[in-house]
């Protein structure tokens, strides 16, 4: 995997066929697998492109203090971007707008996260061109005195057809948090398929007792149903799953 470090809000200089850096600009030349690490970094602004006929899929990981976000990914004709993100940070703001420019350009952005205190995210997704399709799957922890707020937008105009357009978000909150998500689709064309999902509550209660019934604590089964809704989302390399099952191991069922 070709890693790309933004250490105290710039991207660390390196030499690659692959990517072409210019500033906090991204170009990927050519398919494969890509990883961001974000290092020491409060405040955030990338565009991310990703050129015609590549498929790109691009890990981020964050584990900061306070730490602003404004990141653009833009995608060119028949281009394939999979997004896999995970934060863990003290406090989030992060503004995400993706543009699918060209025909047949789709994303699929996948992100997890555990939240210790206020986090905003908005995500605009813009279908610029026919036959372009966006999935977005949002999946939050939410621990006590947290809170989360998503806004979500889709945007298809008139005469842009044969688009897919899917949000799903998923908060299970452990303890008292406030979270809130607003899902919206504007939508001015018939030959669209729209679909989104929200949901936002605790543990399911039936897999808690499942689990529990062969043998397993309480806070181990917290923690197993946690992992599985976490890692399923981004599907992690070996390097971040260890990364990430610590920070899942230290909670508890709250």
């Amino acid at each position: 995997m070709n890693k790309i470090k933004v250490v105290n809000n710039k991207i660390i200089p390196f030499v690659s066929d692959d990517v072409e850096i210019n500033d906090n600009n991204i170009n990927f030349n050519n398919n494969g697998n890509y990883f961001i690490d974000y290092i020491d970094c409060n405040n955030v602004s990338l565009c991310i492109n990703v050129n015609n006929n590549k498929c790109i899929h691009l890990f981020e990981y964050s584990n900061n203090n306070d730490i602003n976000f404004n990141i653009k990914y833009n995608l060119d004709m028949a281009s394939s971007l999979i997004i896999s993100k995970f934060y863990y940070n003290n406090k989030c703001n992060e503004v995400v707008n993706i543009s699918l420019n060209k025909r047949g350009a789709n994303i699929k952005y996948n992100f997890s996260s555990i939240s210790n205190n206020d986090n905003f995210y908005k995500i605009n997704v813009y279908h610029l061109d026919n036959n372009t399709s966006s999935d977005v799957f949002n999946r939050i922890v939410a621990k006590e005195n947290s809170s989360n707020y998503f806004d979500i937008n889709s945007y298809v105009d008139n005469g842009i057809k044969d688009c897919y357009l899917n949000q799903s978000t998923k908060i299970v909150t452990l303890g008292d948090s406030d979270n809130r998500v607003n899902p919206n689709m504007f939508i001015s064309e018939e030959d669209v398929t729209a679909i989104h999902s929200s949901t936002i509550g605790s543990i399911n209660e039936e897999d808690l007792f499942y689990l529990m019934s062969r043998g397993i604590s309480y806070n181990d089964s917290v923690k197993l149903i946690i992992k599985g809704m976490i890692l399923s989302n981004i599907n992690p390399d070996m390097e971040n799953m260890e990364r990430i099952l610590s920070i899942l191991d230290s909670i508890g069922g709250e």
